[in-house]
């Protein structure tokens, strides 16, 4: 079996000479490394093929979806893994995912950490549920949408699914690996963090208003694309990116992602609160999902006390 680690770059000189000593210190090794220069006016492609890096140097800036989609479309492996250049993967990943990786197997997902940068803290941790996962895929999917380096792929799978949307630059991975899982692809949860991805304020993540407004694009795709018994779903997480827009300063699109979620039969703020339920005959959804976001906020603190 063979497996391929397929890197997209744009102006990474500065992390490249880690990158190095992250994939020679991998054991096993994958069978290919191939990184992308996808467009960097820097010595990316340079310095990377210096270090000994197998590059392809892309015409122009693709984005993340199309340069990911060109080294598939470069590989020659079986299964393949989309690792970012700024972050940092087990030593031993292959040992963890590979023994999944069967003939009964299109794809596993692995837990990812989302970790500052520079102090290293915790932000957030993507898993996935089992029991959701084997319940129904494709819903378990679009409530925990999954960031690109949390798969391990077989290559001909995701080449029939036509890879990674090319237009938007953010949820592009939660949109691929939803799906994944909408077209029958046959997946594996693996409960193991093998990836840390190091947050910071130079990529297209750190604009959070587009990455949301991003996600609502998507969420419109699929209340046209798909069945009605994933419409609950998708209206519940259009209210989530409709509170996200509000807090972001795009009340716009949060009154688009409002209509969204009332147009497949979901009352916002959906609540069994019975005052929230009354107001909402009065008052304006964008308000009152203000009022329920300073509400949950301040109960947290008060949950997490026992209170």
């Amino acid at each position: 079996m063979s497996a391929a680690l397929l890197v997209p770059c744009y102006h990474a000189v500065r992390y490249l000479p880690r990158l190095r000593v992250q994939v020679d210190r991998l054991a096993p090794a994958f069978d290919e490394v191939i990184l992308a220069d996808d467009g960097s006016t820097d010595a990316t492609a340079d310095e990377a093929e210096r270090l000994g890096f197998r590059v392809i140097r892309l015409p122009a800036n693709l984005g993340p979806g199309g340069a990911r989609n060109a080294l598939a479309a470069a590989s020659c492996s079986e299964w393949i893994h989309f690792h970012d250049v700024d972050d940092e993967l087990a030593p031993d990943f292959l040992a963890h995912v590979l023994p999944l990786a069967d003939a009964g197997c299109d794809a596993v997902l692995h837990e990812t950490d989302f970790i500052d940068e520079q102090t290293r803290a915790l932000l957030v941790r993507w898993s996935l549920d089992p029991a959701a996962l084997a319940r129904d895929p494709a819903e378990a999917l679009l409530r925990q949408p999954l960031p690109t380096m949390s798969s391990f792929l077989r290559r001909t799978v995701f080449l029939a699914l036509g890879g990674f949307h090319t237009g938007r630059r953010c949820f592009e991975d939660g949109d691929l690996h939803f799906r994944l899982a909408a077209g029958g692809a046959r997946l594996r949860p693996l409960p193991r963090v093998l990836e840390w991805s190091l947050r910071h304020k130079r990529g297209a993540g750190a604009d959070q208003c587009y990455c949301f407004q991003c996600r609502l694009c998507f969420l419109e795709d699929y209340a046209a694309l798909h069945p009605a018994r994933l419409h609950p779903a998708i209206a519940a997480e259009a209210e989530h990116a409709a509170v996200q827009l509000l807090q972001l300063g795009d009340p716009a699109g949060a009154r688009r992602a409002i209509a969204l979620a009332r147009a497949l039969g979901r009352p916002v703020p959906f609540s069994h609160h019975p005052l929230i339920r009354v107001l909402r005959r009065f008052l304006p959804a964008t308000l009152l999902l203000r009022w329920q976001h300073r509400w949950r906020r301040r109960a947290r603190p008060a949950a997490l006390r026992g209170g």
